[in-house]
Formats: structure tokens, C-alpha cells, sequence
């Protein structure tokens, strides 16, 4: 199922695996960075990020530090980055923002970025032009390029459709996920023109709603958090209760994501955002297991550079 592989601002209102390298032009869902959490540990695994390519255009979802590079990695040239859209304003998914467009203006783009985010999303873009001008504008009068804000269109948006092209069709639903209020974190709904249907959970906490929202997806890509593995996470960063605490509030047990994927009728369950990685107790059999008290279907434990066919 799977293989790795080497501003115009307006405001929308709507309700052991070997490594490969694609040679041919597929649909694919990638994911760019599988960590969840903004602290870096190991190049093996960066922060959230995933990317749907279909005929060529990039769809982006989230830009957790490394976005940019894990793209170039998988030979995605960044200048068919046609929309990005961002669950959240955590830095875990945002830290490879300015960088994504920045990479792709210098990339030789010749069309317009949309950018869909919560409120917030047009203030930070705001202030990361402000941040970059003095570069911006150098470039546009000493090399000829167009000015960057001219390549940029950006939403914010509430619960319900929120894009819509040749490819796909893009849903967004409230999810819940302390500290930020109801209606500032989001889950996405990619239904694609071949008809199939892909959902990124966003961050959350066990939500029965969320369950209808992804229903009878092909593919859901959740997050998922290991209560054991964030203490031991706790101890060895020297941190106290109120950190893990925090962290274990904040997102979803396996035994939680397996109900899920059940009462959504799944049939592959993506697992990405994975808090924490890199804990030699937690291999992906220990998350199979856990998971599959409440999920019987197929479940694939993300990894930085997986690639997915889009059949």
C-alpha cells in the first residue's frame, strides 16, 4: 500500500521498509513529517506535515518544520504547491510556513498559492511578509520578479466546504483541542475526483462527531498519543506533571483512534502526528495492538517519506 521515496488577503466565511524512488506520474498521498510535537530529536523524524498530489498539483497539509525539504526529497518540484491548508496555529504545524513560500516564489511559481487557515492565519501571513520584506523587495526590483504577495490569496474559514478544483474538494470540521477554543483547530476532507475520500484528523481529543465526518474514508490519517510513552517522554526531558498532563489533554489514545476508525468504517487508518516517536517500547506492533482492540482494518504507522498510492 505504500513506499518511500527519495498577499492578496481575503477572509472566507463558509459554514523495515526499503527505500524507493517514483519514476512514474501517480496520485499519491505523502507524508512529509510524522512527528507530533514541536521538539526535535532526529532528521528521521520532523513535525506534521502531509502532501496529496494529483495531476501534478500539491496540496499541503500543515507545514511542520522540514516541509520544503521532505518535498524535495520526494522530487515534488515546490512550484506546483497549488494550496495549503492549515489545521492549526501550533508551531508543530506552521514552523515550515514562511518557508514554503518563500521556497516556492524563488522555485520559478507562476501562479497563485491559496493559503486556507483558522483566524490568525491572515495576521501571520501579514507579519511573515512584513518579516521577509527587505528580501521580497530586493528581489523584485534588483532580479524582476513579481512581488510575492502578488502569488498569495489567503482564507480564513469556519466549519464547512472550504475549496473546491478539478482534483478534489476540500471540507473542513471543527475538531477539539485544548488550549486553543472550539472553531480554532480543524480536521480536513479531501474528496477526490476519482472518488475517493481522504481525512486528516487534525489535532484532537476523542470526538464521536468526528467519527461521521470521516465516514467511509479510504484513507484517515490521525494522530494518535501513547499515555505510557509521554510519561517516559516526561522523565527523560526532565519535565513534570503538568507537561505530560498537558500533552495527554490535549490529544488521542490508540484504544480512542481505533474507536474512531470503527465507527467512521475506515478502511485504512494512516497513523501520523505520533507522540511520542522514537521510544524503543513503541514499536509499530505495540501501536497495532493497541489500536486493534477497536479497529480490525488495515493500520500503517507513519514514517517520514511514506508514500501512498492514490488508486
Amino acid at each position: 500500500m505504500f513506499k518511500f521515496k527519495e498577499i492578496i488577503l481575503n477572509t472566507l466565511a463558509v459554514g523495515s521498509l526499503a527505500v524507493a524512488t517514483s519514476t512514474s506520474a501517480q496520485d499519491e498521498l505523502i507524508l512529509l513529517g510524522t512527528k507530533g510535537g514541536p521538539s526535535l530529536y532526529s532528521p528521521k523524524a520532523l513535525p506534521q506535515s502531509s502532501a496529496i498530489v494529483m495531476n501534478d498539483d500539491v496540496y499541503v497539509v500543515d507545514a511542520g518544520y522540514g516541509a520544503s525539504y521532505r518535498l524535495l526529497e520526494a522530487k515534488v518540484p515546490l512550484q506546483n504547491i497549488k494550496a495549503i491548508f492549515i489545521t492549526h496555529l501550533h508551531s508543530d504545524h506552521i514552523l515550515d510556513y514562511p518557508a514554503l513560500l518563500m521556497n516556492s516564489w524563488l522555485s520559478s511559481l507562476d501562479h497563485e498559492i491559496k493559503v486556507y487557515g483558522p483566524k490568525g492565519t491572515k495576521a501571520m501571513t501579514e507579519k511573515l511578509l512584513e518579516a521577509y520584506s527587505v528580501d521580497i523587495k530586493l528581489r523584485y526590483q534588483d532580479e524582476g520578479r513579481e512581488p510575492l504577495s502578488k502569488f498569495l490569496k489567503v482564507y480564513e474559514f469556519d466549519e464547512g466546504d472550504v475549496y473546491q478544483d478539478k482534483n478534489v474538494t476540500v471540507t473542513a470540521k471543527r475538531v477539539p483541542h485544548k488550549p486553543f477554543k472550539m472553531g480554532e483547530a480543524f480536521a480536513f476532507k479531501f474528496d477526490t475526483a476519482k472518488k475517493q475520500k481522504i481525512v486528516f484528523s487534525g489535532d484532537t481529543n476523542y470526538y464521536p462527531p468526528f467519527a461521521k465526518f470521516a465516514q467511509n474514508a479510504d484513507i484517515l490519517v490521525h494522530e494518535v498519543a501513547h499515555t505510557e510513552g509521554i510519561d517516559r517522554l516526561a522523565k527523560r526531558m526532565g519535565y513534570g506533571p503538568s507537561f505530560r498532563d498537558a500533552v495527554i489533554a490535549h490529544h488521542i489514545t490508540p484504544q480512542d483512534v481505533g474507536k474512531t476508525a470503527t465507527n467512521a468504517h475506515v478502511k485504512q487508518l494512516v497513523l501520523s502526528h505520533i507522540v511520542p516517536v522514537g521510544d524503543p517500547e513503541l514499536s509499530d506492533a505495540v501501536w497495532k495492538k493497541d489500536i486493534g482492540e477497536f479497529y480490525k482494518g488495515e493500520v500503517t504507522v507513519g514514517q517520514d517519506g511514506m508514500v501512498i498510492p492514490l488508486k
